[in-house]
């Protein structure tokens, strides 16, 4: 699929990359994004990039659906997937990819984490796009614009609870 979409890069380099930022820089926060039902993409090559998904576990993942723009390259590809198998491969990556992202918010109940309040009662990690992320709803008011440090109670869907 790479090849077919043009991405100057391999499978296995993106996954050793991954693994040398893991392991050299702890609690590190991967954000990334992907596109289902390509051009020519295989039921097989589907299953591949969810496996992927399952054993990379980012902590933000966006999944989107190839959408064929009039002139583009791709427009023109055949094999263009049918728009009942791009939704159920979004929904089948969205439920996987919201698996993990609740297994990574429990995972920080008890932790420590520094903190920018946007509002009295919300907060967001450094790792947190504002807007766009996860939420830290505080159980007592904090200074907006300030950076507080909040020990994690506890989660409810993406957001945690401190």
């Amino acid at each position: 699929m790479l090849g077919r979409m043009r991405r100057e890069t391999s499978r296995t380099h993106i996954e050793n990359v991954i693994h040398k930022l893991r392991a050299r820089i702890p609690g590190v926060t991967l954000r990334t994004t992907f596109i289902v039902g390509f051009p020519g993409e295989t039921e097989a090559e589907f299953v591949s990039l969810l496996d992927f998904i399952r054993r990379t576990r980012f902590e933000r993942l966006g999944i989107f659906k190839y959408s064929q723009e009039e002139g583009s390259r791709a427009a023109k590809m055949p094999g263009q997937i049918p728009a009942k198998i791009k939704n159920a491969r979004y929904r089948t990556a969205m439920s996987l990819q919201q698996q993990i992202a609740y297994e990574i918010a429990r995972e920080k109940s008890g932790s420590e984490l520094k903190l920018l309040v946007d509002q009295p009662y919300i907060a967001r990690s450094e790792a947190d796009a504002p807007d766009v992320d996860a939420r830290i709803i505080l159980s007592t008011p904090a200074p907006v614009g300030e950076f507080v440090w909040r020990r994690i109670t506890g989660s409810r869907g993406y957001d945690l609870l401190a």
